[in-house]
């Protein structure tokens, strides 16, 4: 599947743990993420782990230097963020970054991250984000689907109630698994539980973990179906 594939998909998964539509640029990051371990993105991933390999350098040097300029938050997020980058830097393709192990940690990342930064501008953390997992050409036409959401959202005035932790995370993790199930539906399939197993998920995996969504779906928004039934 292709990137507009992945983009279209991963808001459909996403749009259900949405509380605000800023929000759409957590589940479009993870639903373009694990494609970085494709060779025509190596550009995006050097990138990521010069600037993120830097940040913890220069933190590494203050604390020998001068411990009082020293981050340990800011620390901690250079080698998180290092790590995502390092993942499909190793990876072939479909492996590692396609995992159910994959998913939940850089959906914690990412949800982190984006939450770190959000004192700025929400946009602001959401855009960053996207040009994390894509180039800047790209970027321009991802964002165009994004704008496209934020209509469709604010119009519906969606509001599952996710709040906390949740309320970054969720959506990373839905757009996540729409990647994850749109490569089921391709030939390749995808191994999920790699390395543990090289077992590939396809179609009738693909449609379970459809099926997953759906449970997660109507848990998210249990209260709001049964004030409408009553």
């Amino acid at each position: 599947m292709n990137w507009k594939g992945h983009t279209i998909l991963g808001i459909i998964f996403g749009l259900p743990f949405i509380s605000s539509p800023e929000q759409i640029f957590l589940a479009l990051a993870g639903a373009l993420y694990p494609d970085l371990d494709h060779d025509v993105k190596e550009d995006i991933v050097k990138r990521g782990i010069l600037i993120s390999g830097g940040i913890v350098f220069l933190n590494v040097l203050l604390y020998f230097f001068d411990k009082s300029l020293f981050n340990i938050d800011l620390f901690i997020l250079g080698v998180a963020v290092l790590l995502i980058y390092l993942i499909p830097y190793f990876s072939e393709h479909r492996t590692l970054t396609h995992t159910f192990w994959s998913m939940l940690f850089v959906s914690f990342i990412l949800g982190n991250l984006y939450y770190k930064l959000s004192f700025i501008s929400s946009i602001f953390a959401g855009i960053l984000l996207l040009l994390m997992v894509t180039n800047e050409t790209l970027l321009g036409k991802i964002i165009i689907y994004a704008i496209f959401a934020w209509v469709i959202l604010d119009i519906l005035k969606l509001n599952p109630g996710i709040y906390g932790d949740f309320y970054y995370l969720l959506p990373v993790i839905a757009g996540y698994l729409s990647h994850i199930v749109g490569d089921t539906m391709t030939p390749a399939g995808v191994k999920a539980f790699y390395p543990l197993s090289n077992y590939r998920l396809r179609k009738k995996e693909g449609y379970i973990l459809v099926a997953i969504w759906i449970l997660m779906v109507i848990y998210v928004w249990k209260d709001v179906l049964l004030n409408f039934i009553r």
